[in-house]
């Protein structure tokens, strides 16, 4: 088998109780949404928290979002109801103090060794993306660095035809958002359902 046996996917910018359980139902291992000024899939935190807590146990909850410090990491996080930071900000000692607190936190990088190695040691996991963030930017995915890739997502740019691509890499999972959608901010079940069968099989 070329991919990962048991690679993670994580379904990006859910944006109603709707497309989360559909999600959800399909197999999707992690859900994000974003929080985030100027993102298109941004959501308040009351309609993250709703739709969080209509989710089952096993399904992680993903809160995307870019605070200015530790503190803040903390209120932002327990508004949501998710369980688990996926940051574009704070620096590694930042992100060791949250892990202090329990928490996972995901790391969003460039897919450059410089940047990923500064942050693997802090963070849970490392994000892959290149780009402006949140644009879904195609990108040579194999210029991940290869020692990180197990300890990684691949995001950015995603899509049921291509993420064979980024299965061969052997992630530990692969992240995807605009790549799944009908229009933005609604997902599409017939893209969802082929997009995770093509990571599970």
């Amino acid at each position: 088998m070329s991919g990962r046996e048991n690679m993670k996917v994580k379904i990006c910018g859910i944006t109603s109780s709707e497309d989360a359980a559909m999600c959800e139902d399909m197999g999707a291992d992690a859900l994000g949404f974003v929080h985030f000024e100027g993102r298109s899939r941004s959501l308040p935190f009351e309609l993250i928290s709703e739709i969080c807590s209509s989710l089952g146990p096993i399904t992680s909850k993903v809160l995307v979002c870019k605070p200015a410090n530790v503190d803040s990491s903390l209120a932002m996080l327990a508004d949501s109801g998710a369980e688990i930071l996926q940051l574009y900000s704070l620096q590694p000692e930042e992100l060791s103090e949250l892990r202090d607190h329990g928490i996972k936190v995901l790391r969003v990088v460039k897919p450059s060794s410089g940047e990923a190695e500064r942050f693997a040691s802090a963070a849970d996991a490392l994000v892959f993306e290149d780009g402006t963030p949140g644009t879904g930017a195609v990108y040579d995915y194999t210029r991940i660095p290869f020692a990180l890739r197990s300890r990684s997502f691949v995001a950015g740019g995603l899509t049921p035809e291509n993420v064979h691509l980024a299965k061969a890499l052997r992630p530990y999972g692969v992240d995807v958002s605009s790549g799944v959608e009908v229009r933005p901010g609604r997902k599409d079940p017939g893209k969802v359902e082929t997009f995770i069968r093509r990571c599970k099989t």
